[in-house]
C-alpha cells in the first residue's frame, strides 16, 4: 500500500514495529540507523519516516534536519521517543515533524499516527499535481500569448467589419428587422470581448499605474454593464467614498469591476441586486461586489479562479482568472467572502503602495 522508512536502533522494537506495518500491507524499509536505508529517503520515494531520536552517531533530529531541510522532502516524518524525551519531541514538531510517538509504542497509536501520516503526504500529492497541471495550462496559455497580438488583429479586423456592415444595413431596415440586427452586433460585442480577455490573460500585464478616482470609475464600469439587455431589471447600489484616489492601471481595473458586475448579473439571471462596497482599512483598499443570487456552491471557491473553469454552461472559465490576474498584477488578491443571508461577494484587497487617498469619511448612496 505505502513505503514506509523505519529507523531504530533497538533490533526488537524495530521488528515489532516493522511486523505491525507490514500486516497492513505496507512495505517498511528498516534499519538500525539513517545510514542504512539513506537511499529510500529522497522526495517521491517514500510516503512516510518513522525514527527513533536517541540514537548515536546520527540521532532523530539530525535525520529530521537530512530529511526534510537538506533534501527538502515533504512526506512526514514521525518521531518515537522514550518518556523523558517529551520536551525533544515537541520541539522537534515544531520544527518540522509531523507527529511523534511516545515508547512504549502500541499498535494502535502506531498504526493511528501512520494512517494521518499518509494521509496528509496524499493530500500534498494531490495538491502538486493540481499545481502541476495549473503550470501546464499557464504554459500553452503563455505560448498562445506569443501570437496573442497577431491573433488580435487577425480577428478583430473581421469582427469589426461585420458590425459596421451589420449596422448600416439595419439603418436602412425597418424597426422590427433593426433589433435583430442589433442582437447579431451584441453578439459580436460579446465574442469580441471574449477574444480580448482570453488573450489579454493569455500574454504578461504591463500596468499603466495612474491617478485614478475610485468613484469615477466604478461609475463608468456601472454604465457600461447598464447597456447590457441582462442588466435591464437589475439594481445596483454604489457605496465608495467620494475622492478615493488608487495609484492603479485604471483600464484593467475597471476590466476587473465590469466582469464582477456582468458575473453578479448573469448570476441574479438579470433579476436582482447588487451592492459595491468599498473602504480603506489599515491603508489597505478593500472593494467588494455582492449580489443576493444563488451564491457558489461550497468548495469551489478557489476553482473559479483557475483558468476555464466556469459554473455557467457558457462560460469561458477566463472571466475570474483575469481579475486575479490583473488584482495579483498590483500586488493584491481577490477572494470569494462569506455573505450572510446568501449570494457572492467577491473582495479585491489592493496593498497601501496603490492608495493615495481615502477620500471622505462615509460615501453617499448612488442607486442605479
Amino acid at each position: 500500500m505505502a513505503r514506509i522508512v523505519l529507523i531504530d536502533d533497538e533490533t526488537r522494537l524495530q521488528q515489532t514495529l516493522a511486523r505491525f506495518l507490514e500486516q497492513q500491507g505496507h512495505t517498511v524499509h528498516r534499519g538500525a540507523a539513517f545510514r542504512d536505508v539513506e537511499q529510500h529517503l529522497h522526495p517521491g520515494l517514500f510516503e512516510v519516516l518513522i525514527t527513533d531520536i536517541v540514537m548515536p552517531d546520527f540521532d532523530g533530529l539530525q535525520v529530521l534536519r537530512e530529511v526534510a531541510e537538506v533534501r527538502g522532502c515533504s512526506e512526514p516524518v514521525i518521531l518515537i521517543t522514550g518518556e523523558p524525551n517529551l520536551q525533544t519531541a515537541s520541539e522537534a514538531v515544531r520544527r518540522g515533524a509531523f507527529d511523534y510517538v511516545s515508547k512504549p509504542v502500541t499498535k494502535d497509536r502506531l498504526l493511528e499516527v501512520t494512517a494521518r501520516g499518509l494521509r496528509h503526504v496524499q493530500l500534498l500529492r494531490e495538491r502538486d499535481h493540481a499545481r502541476q497541471m495549473e503550470l501546464q495550462v499557464l504554459r500553452n496559455l503563455a505560448a498562445l500569448g506569443e501570437s496573442a497580438s497577431v491573433l488580435t488583429h487577425e480577428i478583430r479586423t473581421p469582427i469589426t467589419s461585420l458590425r459596421h456592415a451589420l449596422r448600416a444595413v439595419g439603418e436602412k431596415l425597418g424597426l422590427d428587422d433593426r433589433v435583430l440586427i442589433e442582437e447579431f452586433v451584441a453578439n459580436l460585442h460579446k465574442i469580441e470581448r471574449m477574444l480580448g480577455q482570453t488573450l489579454s490573460f493569455a500574454k504578461p500585464l504591463e500596468l499603466r499605474r495612474q491617478d485614478v478616482e475610485l468613484a469615477s470609475l466604478v461609475d463608468r464600469c456601472g454604465v457600461e454593464v447598464a447597456r447590457l439587455p441582462l442588466w435591464s431589471e437589475m439594481t445596483c447600489e454604489l457605496h465608495v467614498p467620494a475622492g478615493l484616489r488608487l495609484h492603479a492601471d485604471a483600464q484593467l481595473l475597471g476590466e476587473v469591476v465590469t466582469n464582477l458586475l456582468r458575473n453578479a448579473a448573469e448570476a441574479c439571471q438579470g433579476k436582482g441586486h447588487v451592492e459595491v462596497r468599498a473602504e480603506v482599512r489599515e491603508g489597505r483598499l478593500l472593494l467588494a461586489v455582492a449580489d443576493d443570487g444563488p451564491g457558489v456552491p461550497t468548495g469551489m471557491a478557489e476553482e473559479i479562479f483557475k483558468p476555464f473553469r466556469s459554473l455557467k454552461e457558457y462560460g469561458t472559465g477566463i472571466g475570474l482568472a483575469f481579475c486575479r490576474k490583473v488584482v495579483e498584477s498590483h500586488g493584491g488578491a481577490i477572494a470569494l467572502r462569506p455573505q450572510a443571508g446568501g449570494g457572492a461577494c467577491f473582495q479585491v484587497e489592493l496593498p497601501p503602495e496603490c492608495v493615495l487617498s481615502e477620500g471622505a469619511a462615509a460615501a453617499a448612496t448612488r442607486k442605479s
